[in-house]
């Protein structure tokens, strides 16, 4: 009996001592505070991240070609005036054509990822409004749970153990529920803060798209004056004389310019055949076989042949050293015969163009492209796409400007074709 007596005497104690021990199990862990911290779907933030850093690339880019639009019309507006060449006036104008051009594209890309953004936090959003709503009634729940019961409602719940073990195991359950509201206590303010995190970055994304939408207005305003102006240039030259002239007399100083630009590919092929320190390897064909039986680079109709020209409006004469082949904008320009890339660039008169070398001294020459989508020093077969036909640097609309060359000499592609 006494010892019974002791036991109950000494059951206060043992109490306050597992009421301890349940404190000490209802702190959060490192796995509850990992619980109530974290994101509830970990891969949705890392599509998220990977959206973010998709922007943050797009913002890199629409800066670096806003600095260089900015640049190229503080130039062409201190030139204003001053550029007496016809092809020169069209030369600027056609690169801050394409230049707009590619930051309006720029533009559109990146106000497509800021509205996929946008779609995916206004998502997120509901969602994780409606989880922290529920979180809410949770935790409201238990707060009315707790109050209802009492400070003291616990450590009646322990003194009114029978036994050691029970004591024990009521302590265990009391630390669990302890720990559960505690995790729940974070995890409402980690939603809490997701929400906001959210919001902010919705009205981010909303502030953004207005700025897009506003800056793509105002380059499409410029993209229109630049083709106005652009089609008055050509309309000038097509329908003045003395602008026809000069454009005729542009045009002649430019081939001769081809000229000199393929002698200096003919000098590095001799070297490169005589094995003259730092040549390439000689570029062996059999070209010179193929007249007749060459393909045509793009399917379209011819528009200026090859020779003298005279102007029927205004009897200016020109010489034409290739053939023009009017075709849609954007069809696929190929490589007559294989070969190697040896030139590719604006020329002024001749737009974006390349040259390959087909060894043998034969060259042929590819103008007025929209694109070129090859590079110097690559080997290209017969019938490999190398651009897409355009009208940059043209005076005669959309067409492919293609000359075929033995040295500097100018031949007949039209004898070459089958």
């Amino acid at each position: 009996m006494a010892a019974l007596e002791g036991a109950r005497r000494g059951l206060p104690r043992l109490a306050a001592g597992c009421a301890a021990a349940l404190l000490l199990l209802a702190a959060p862990g490192p796995r509850a505070l990992a619980q109530g911290g974290a994101s509830p779907d970990s891969s949705k933030r890392a599509q998220r991240s990977a959206a973010d850093a998709e922007i943050d690339a797009q913002r890199r880019e629409l800066e670096s070609l806003k600095q260089q639009l900015d640049e190229r019309r503080r130039t062409g507006q201190a030139l204003k005036g001053r550029e007496k060449s016809l092809l020169g006036q069209l030369r600027e104008s056609e690169k801050n054509l394409q230049l707009t051009v590619r930051y309006l594209n720029a533009l559109e890309r990146r106000r497509r990822a800021v509205a996929s953004s946008l779609g995916d936090a206004t998502v997120e959003l509901a969602r994780t409004a409606v989880q922290l709503d529920t979180d809410r009634r949770r935790l409201s729940w238990r707060l009315r749970e707790i109050y209802k019961r009492g400070r003291s409602a616990d450590l009646e719940y322990l003194l009114s153990a029978r036994s050691f073990g029970d004591l024990v195991a009521r302590t265990y359950y009391l630390a669990r529920i302890a720990q559960e509201d505690r995790g729940q206590v974070l995890l409402t303010q980690a939603r809490r803060g997701q929400v906001q995190d959210t919001k902010t970055r919705l009205e981010s994304r909303k502030r953004e798209l207005d700025r897009l939408k506003a800056e793509t207005d105002r380059e499409r305003l410029s993209l229109n004056q630049i083709r106005v102006e652009r089609a008055n240039l050509l309309k000038k030259i097509r329908s003045d004389a003395k602008s026809n002239e000069q454009a005729a007399a542009e045009l002649e100083r430019a081939s001769r310019r081809i000229q000199g630009l393929i002698g200096e590919l003919e000098k590095r092929r001799l070297a490169a055949e005589r094995g003259a320190p730092g040549t390439g390897p000689p570029l062996l064909g059999d070209f010179g076989r193929n007249r007749g039986r060459l393909p045509w680079p793009v399917n379209g109709r011819v528009a200026r042949p090859f020779g003298s020209q005279v102007n029927p409006r205004f009897g200016t004469k020109t010489f034409n050293s290739g053939v023009d082949i009017a075709a849609s904008f954007g069809t696929p320009i190929t490589a007559v015969a294989k070969g190697r890339i040896e030139y590719v660039n604006w020329l002024e008169g001749y737009g974006k163009c390349a040259i390959i070398n087909h060894g043998g001294g034969f060259y042929t020459l590819y103008a007025n492209a929209s694109e070129i989508l090859v590079s110097v020093g690559r080997d290209v077969a017969a019938g490999e796409i190398i651009g897409r036909v355009g009208d940059t640097g043209s005076t005669m609309g959309t067409a492919l400007h293609f000359e075929i060359r033995k040295g500097r000499e100018a031949l007949n592609p039209l004898e070459w074709f089958r």
